[in-house]
């Protein structure tokens, strides 16, 4: 998997949650956490010295973080015991892309030990997902920013993660980006979901250029500075109008996470924060597109 440019995390051996990690509440606040608790994505890796010395220890499950590898993974499930017979997740998969006009494309594909299926494509720039409960059908969840998908060689007590379909990772079709951030209806007591505004071609531009800037930096080299004016630089286009403020963050957060420096990883997200809300602060000035008028 890391060989694959895909981050891991170690998992208790035998199961697929809660990943061998402390949560925050039982945070001892030293090592990785001296500066705050960090989450497993914060540490997903693919060093090959640091996944030798952990896996050397015990015979974890590897899960793969999907969004910080690039990913996102559409897992089929099948209907849970006691649930009315119906159709399972794959099949409900395949009748919405016949609906929205597909096509569902071959790609890199694992096998659940409760009979289910996981498709594993690759996202396309600039863009940045989340994971899904539920959303797009109902026995299909999605794993993005935030999820992990297990491995194949992984092993349950009900059975093994295996490959399916070795085909390499195809981009995410444009019709299941929409279906992943499609606003769905909630419940009046519900919390309400956003989906997040993608960029135009121009913002989308700028957001790419300054996070590279930020990945690109070499270790303890000016990363604060460069951070800082990256964010600052995409506040100005979000206090413009031509940028979703949740779109930016998000996009600094993903830049950010590359370094994979979890003991600075709250000063991290504090100089975002910082930053973005004085870019808002003082809007850059956009020069009106040719045949259109930019509101006053």
């Amino acid at each position: 998997m890391a060989g694959r440019g895909w981050t891991v995390f170690p998992i208790q051996p035998g199961r697929k949650f809660p990943p061998a990690w402390h949560r925050k509440a039982t945070c001892p606040g030293r090592g990785p956490c001296s500066a705050g608790h960090v989450f497993p994505e914060h540490l997903a890796t693919t060093d090959p010295e640091v996944i030798s010395r952990v896996w050397a220890r015990a015979p974890y499950n590897v899960a793969v973080y999907a969004g910080k590898s690039g990913l996102h993974v559409i897992d089929c499930d099948v209907p849970k015991p006691g649930e009315p017979d119906g159709p399972d997740g794959w099949a409900e998969l395949v009748e919405l892309a016949g609906r929205r006009g597909g096509p569902l494309p071959d790609t890199w594909t694992t096998t659940t030990p409760s009979g289910g299926r996981q498709l594993w494509f690759t996202v396309p720039p600039g863009c940045r997902l989340a994971g899904t409960v539920k959303h797009i059908a109902a026995h299909v969840d999605t794993r993005g920013w935030g999820g992990y998908a297990m491995a194949p060689g992984s092993v349950r007590a009900d059975g093994a993660y295996e490959l399916f379909d070795d085909t390499d990772p195809v981009p995410l079709p444009g019709w299941l980006v929409q279906a992943n951030v499609e606003r769905g209806f909630t419940a009046v007591s519900g919390r309400a979901e956003t989906a997040v505004a993608m960029p135009d071609a121009f913002a989308a531009k700028a957001v790419r250029e300054e996070c590279d800037r930020i990945v690109r930096t070499p270790y303890k080299q000016g990363r604060n500075k460069v951070l800082s004016t990256a964010a600052y630089a995409l506040g100005q286009l979000v206090g413009a109008g031509v940028l979703d403020e949740a779109y930016a963050r998000a996009q600094l957060r993903a830049a950010v996470a590359t370094w994979n420096s979890p003991e600075s990883a709250i000063k991290d997200d504090g100089v975002i924060e910082t930053s973005l809300r004085a870019g808002m602060g003082n809007p850059r000035r956009i020069k009106p597109r040719h045949g259109t008028r930019r509101a006053a």
